[in-house]
């Protein structure tokens, strides 16, 4: 197994808030491997390296203060009885903070256990469309007080899924070989389509300027020629950078969960979703 968890809505992350000349990229080197070309504990471990980046980086974004957010490790109590299991922190949660929640939302790949008890208790279920990403996902989403406030999210994936592992890492070094940016993620077909899913996006924050789009391109160009007819991804900070790389939002299943501060000193939000590019 990777070391970094893998969360549908966490993993992928790119923003800058500060402008930068546009750099000669020539001076950097890009590095693609995938299974054809390195082993699959080297994807991982090159996915590690991205991961390590992107855990420094994501310390730029606040949570809403509104939202709280529960990824349950161990599983077994969820597993065991999602819907007392849910009812149980729900209650724990809001006596904490002292006031009710006005909904409750699960983005899980264990569908295949909660999705029965969680819509006999209450909850709307809404498969999520993405081939190439973990298999059994789906969100729930329940009211809970109509005066209350704020979101309980819970989000449980199984990170023991093949199709979560890694078969492609691009990587963006710096002339002394420091690694700048990069991608990795997996291609996956499905009923005769070949879909791929994005893991993990980041950049170093003094990452030059373009250097996300540098790595998004490269990428595209490399699934085109796999035959990839379509790409999905879950981001819960870089929703503006993905619609500019053609990316639409398919599932919105938190609004307004994250945030950074802009350069004139307001909260610029971010909704967990996720998103689709037909290339």
């Amino acid at each position: 197994m990777p070391a970094c968890r893998a969360r549908l809505g966490h993993i992928v992350l790119y923003s800058h808030a500060r402008p930068r000349a546009m750099p000669d990229f020539n001076a950097f080197t890009s590095t693609f491997i995938d299974r054809r070309s390195a082993t699959q504990q080297r994807l991982r471990d090159e996915q590690q390296a991205l991961f390590a980046i992107l855990i420094e980086r994501e310390q730029e974004f606040g949570f809403n203060p509104d939202i709280v957010v529960e990824y349950p490790e161990p599983l077994d109590a969820l597993l065991a009885d999602p819907a007392a299991y849910l009812d149980a922190r729900i209650r724990a949660t809001e006596s904490a903070r002292g006031r009710p929640f006005a909904r409750a939302a699960i983005l899980t790949t264990y569908s295949d256990i909660l999705g029965g008890p969680l819509v006999v208790a209450g909850y709307r279920e809404e498969a999520i469309d993405m081939p190439a990403g973990p298999d059994n996902t789906r969100w729930y989403a329940r009211g809970l007080q109509e005066e209350g406030a704020g979101v309980f999210y819970l989000e449980a994936v199984n990170e023991m899924d093949e199709k979560i592992q890694p078969s492609f890492v691009f990587k963006l070094n710096g002339a002394q070989g420091e690694l700048i940016a990069g991608m990795s993620g997996s291609v996956w077909e499905q009923n005769g389509e070949r879909c791929a899913y994005i893991a993990t996006v980041v950049a170093r924050d003094d990452a030059p300027a373009g250097a996300g789009s540098q790595v998004a391109a490269a990428v595209w160009a490399y699934l085109r020629e796999q035959g990839v007819a379509r790409v999905n991804l879950g981001t819960q900070t870089a929703d503006r950078f993905y619609e500019l790389q053609g990316f639409r939002v398919i599932h919105t299943i938190v609004p307004r969960l994250r945030y950074r501060t802009g350069a004139d000193g307001n909260r610029v939000w971010h909704d967990l979703v996720i998103m689709r590019k037909d290339l």
